[in-house]
């Protein structure tokens, strides 16, 4: 009854909304004195400017790293609906419950780093870094607001706040909150990012400099998952979700990291500004350095019992835990560039680029353990530092193809030996052909600190005789933008793969670190389309996994989604989607969850598989003027064939939920 309710609710506010639309164009106008009277003072005056969102560009890190690309800003309605950074369509999760969580990626999509790692990121999907930050050119004040409801059980807010106070100094501020209660006791994650930043370029464009200071706290309450097994099965006696019996009652996760952030580049001899794709200033010498420092804190608490034995008995106290991971990092990098092309050439060809870097990393790592009285008990402190040298080199043979190499290499230090080596090349085949895009990485890894050593209260465990991981790649995408055409595969192996696995061996729900040594082959397909026919639009997204490893490296064979939707402009002002979405994955073996070190395991022994059936939202959002906005239901389809699914062991998803979003731009 309650959900026929909802739906009544949501048809309503999708017609309010039309009427208010209607009933707003058929506003009497020209027999309203008043509006007359204004409208002719305002005609009369002088001519002002309308600023709107071709007056801000902005540009990335990743957007700078040789010349600096300005974009204008996204005012579109895209995937406006899929907010939560869980919930992307081309890049699914697992997680404990709901947004603000624990969660990893639901195919395999392997990262790129080198170095020390200190293991800890399951809550990295809701942290803001350095390369997340958006700089601006504007030129006019420049607000943005988003707002997302779904009542008590989830909200969030962003906020963006920059201008120029010079025509090349640029200011800004970030802030986000993001607040998910969720449906279960203590099934809540609490995030707040906040960020300055700054944009300074000169007059002659030759020095810019970056700057940014960014606070994240990422604070996850965890229930060590609801005690019965079977709530979603037809003859559950049902109660209400928040009262149902969850077996730890007063525990959390709290991440932490703050960052300082400064990159300065200086061109040196001479600047070409010969036409290009992106209007950009093309140097032929540049240097540039980087520093950064981060702040990083894990930290697990607990006070009180577990009578069902989520975690192994506290070895240093059974009721009362407050494990913590401290990590300081401190980075600085140099790296000189140098392009060689024609001059005065309205098109980019034969351009050669070559870096040549170095860059020192020094790190504290802390391990904290039991405290009592104000003191801790259990102590580790570590140093450690590497040397890593830069290289990259690229040749443009056209405005069509190009191909690039980057390289990563730890020649001294705690990980010497680790790298990164990486090839891309581009090729154009013509505007309605589509491009080639080829790729292939190979890399080598020291295992994250946390598989060799970590000292807690419920888990102790030192390795040394773990090896390097390794993951060759090679992949191939073939993207045709005028039909809205993407195919892909990518083929990895890998070596010496790690993972966390179950410990049974003393009876206990404990977990332990541990590495294949046979090679893991994976390869995947990707394929995306987008249909239009007449106003109805329906874009799909496969993506295909095979692996020799499926009880290691667990993963589903299919994934989809799949998004249907009715596209029309009402009263020539109100741009609207009413659509669908749909997602679903086949089955598998499913990740378990280890609250105390923040980590999804696998059990080996007794391995669980949930029936998966597919998870429908419906949506309505709409563009007007410089507000966008969506009503979305998620899960419509919650007890047709099923009552609720789970995607780690244990943890329930959210129910179905009634949500509205609204952000709004604000140019002066």
């Amino acid at each position: 009854m309650r959900k026929v309710v909802q739906i009544c609710f949501l048809l309503f506010v999708l017609l309010g909304i039309n009427k208010a639309f209607a009933q707003d164009l058929k506003t009497n106008v020209g027999t309203n004195k008043e509006l007359d009277s204004v409208r002719k003072k305002l005609d009369g005056g002088k001519d002002s400017v309308v600023f709107t969102a071709k007056y801000i560009r902005f540009t990335k890190l990743s957007l700078s790293k040789d010349s600096i690309v300005l974009l204008p800003l996204d005012t579109t309605t895209t995937n406006i609906q899929n907010y939560s950074p869980l919930l992307q369509p081309m890049h699914p999760t697992i997680s404990t419950g709901n947004m603000g969580l624990a969660a990893r990626p639901l195919l395999f999509e392997p990262s790129k780093r080198i170095g020390f790692d200190a293991g800890f990121h399951s809550f990295d999907y809701y942290a803001l870094t350095p390369e997340d930050i958006i700089y601006y050119q504007a030129r006019t004040p420049f607000t943005s607001l988003y707002f997302v409801s779904g009542g008590k059980t989830e909200q969030l807010f962003r906020a963006i706040h920059t201008q120029n106070i010079k025509k090349n100094w640029n200011v800004g501020v970030n802030f986000n909150r993001g607040d998910s209660k969720g449906f279960y006791a203590r099934q809540r994650g609490d995030n707040l990012n906040v960020a300055v930043f700054s944009w300074y370029q000169s007059p002659s464009k030759r020095y810019n400099m970056w700057a940014s200071a960014i606070f994240n706290t990422m604070r996850g309450y965890e229930n060590g998952s609801v005690v019965a097994q079977n709530i979603f099965d037809p003859g559950y006696n049902k109660i209400s979700r928040d009262a149902e019996a969850i077996n730890l009652s007063d525990a959390r996760n709290m991440y932490k990291k703050n960052t300082v952030f400064l990159k300065q580049t200086y061109y040196v001899g001479r600047i070409d500004t010969s036409a290009n794709a992106n209007n950009a200033v093309l140097p032929t010498n540049k240097v540039t350095y980087t520093f950064e420092y981060n702040n990083e804190s894990y930290d697990f608490y607990k006070n009180g019992t577990d009578p069902n034995n989520v975690l192994p008995p506290g070895i240093n106290s059974t009721t009362f835990t407050n494990d913590s991971t401290h990590v300081q990092h401190f980075k600085n990098e140099f790296i000189y560039s140098f392009f060689l092309r024609p001059k005065n050439s309205s098109l980019i060809k034969n351009e050669l680029k070559v870096d040549a870097g170095i860059r020192h990393d020094y790190y504290k790592h802390e391990f904290l353990g039991i405290k009592q009285d104000g003191k801790y008990y259990e102590q580790s402190r570590f140093g450690y530092q590497n040397i890593t040298i830069l290289g990259a080199a690229g040749y443009r043979f056209s405005n069509n193809i190009d191909i690039n190499l980057d390289i990563q290499q730890i020649l001294q230090g705690e990980n010497a030996g680790d790298y990164l080596y990486e090839a891309k090349s581009k090729i154009l085949l013509g505007k309605t052909i589509g491009r080639i895009e080829l790729g292939a990485y190979v890399q080598n890894q020291t295992p994250a600190r946390i598989f060799d050593y970590y000292h807690g209260n419920h888990y102790q465990w030192s390795n040394t005789d773990f090896n390097n991981t390794k993951i060759a790649n090679l992949s191939f995408n073939y993207i045709n933008d005028k039909y809205g055409f993407n195919a892909g595969a990518k083929y990895f192996l890998t070596s010496n793969y790690l993972y966390f696995a179950a410990d049974h061996s003393n009876g206990t729900t404990a977990i332990l670190p541990k590495q294949e040594t046979a090679d893991i082959s994976l390869i995947r397909f990707d394929v995306s389309k987008k249909w239009k026919f007449g106003r109805f639009i329906m874009e799909n997204y496969l993506a295909y996994q095979k692996t020799d490893k499926n009880a290691i490296l667990r993963t589903p064979e299919f994934y989809t989604y799949n998004s249907i939707y009715f596209d029309n402009t009402f009263f020539k002002v109100l741009k609207a989607n009413v659509g669908i979405d749909v997602r679903y994955n086949t089955e598998y073996a499913n990740y378990l969850y280890s609250p105390a070190t923040s980590q999804f395991y696998i059990d080996e022994t007794n391995p669980v598989t949930f029936v998966s059936k597919p998870i429908v939202d419906v949506f309505f959002k709409a563009n007007l003027k410089r507000a966008n906005l969506f009503v979305k239901y998620d899960f419509i389809n919650q007890g047709l064939f099923q009552n609720g699914y789970y995607t780690v062991n244990r943890y329930p998803m959210q129910d179905a939920l009634l949500k509205f979003g609204v952000s709004w731009n604000f140019y002066d």
